[in-house]
């Protein structure tokens, strides 16, 4: 009886242990055949952002749940363009901190962000992005390396 304790016991040890850590997978699921990201500048003082783009080719049995790129985690809007496919991540950098905003996305929903800064279980630097994606019901994390930048774009 005493083995069957210590066994349920180490086992259950065991589980909790993996869920603090987060593994990166090796090989993802989909192809990725661009990566890039600009930043943007406001017609007003202080608003200003960056947008990621990346193209990508996937199945319909996996789902992307969301990005973590530029110390935040991020909700992509898909959009297609000739055929292909495209992850697109808006990240504000405004210096009106402390004020929430509200944006629309693409499928009309609003969704209220806070610009607190969210704790991230990566270190991704500036060219870096993760992926957070399901196969099923599990999840898992991809992470892009070398993300071109392009040129800002200034709007009026």
């Amino acid at each position: 009886m005493k083995t069957i304790k210590l066994l349920v016991v180490m086992c259950v040890a065991y589980s909790f242990s993996q869920c603090s850590s987060i593994k990166l997978t090796e090989k993802a699921p989909f192809t990725i055949f661009g990566a890039t990201y600009h930043n943007w500048v406001g017609g007003q003082p202080g608003v200003r952002g960056t947008n990621l783009i990346i193209g990508i080719k996937k199945n319909d049995d996996i789902t992307i749940k969301s990005i973590y790129f530029r110390n935040k985690q991020n909700t992509p809007s898909t959009e297609n363009r000739k055929g292909k496919a495209y992850l697109i991540v808006n990240v504000s950098t405004s210096s009106r901190d402390g004020i929430d905003k509200i944006i629309e996305q693409p499928s009309k929903k609003l969704e209220k962000i806070n610009n607190s800064k969210n704790e991230l279980p990566f270190k991704l630097e500036a060219h870096q992005a993760v992926i957070k994606y399901s196969v099923g019901k599990r999840v898992f994390y991809y992470k892009i390396s070398k993300i071109k930048k392009t040129e800002t774009i200034f709007y009026p």
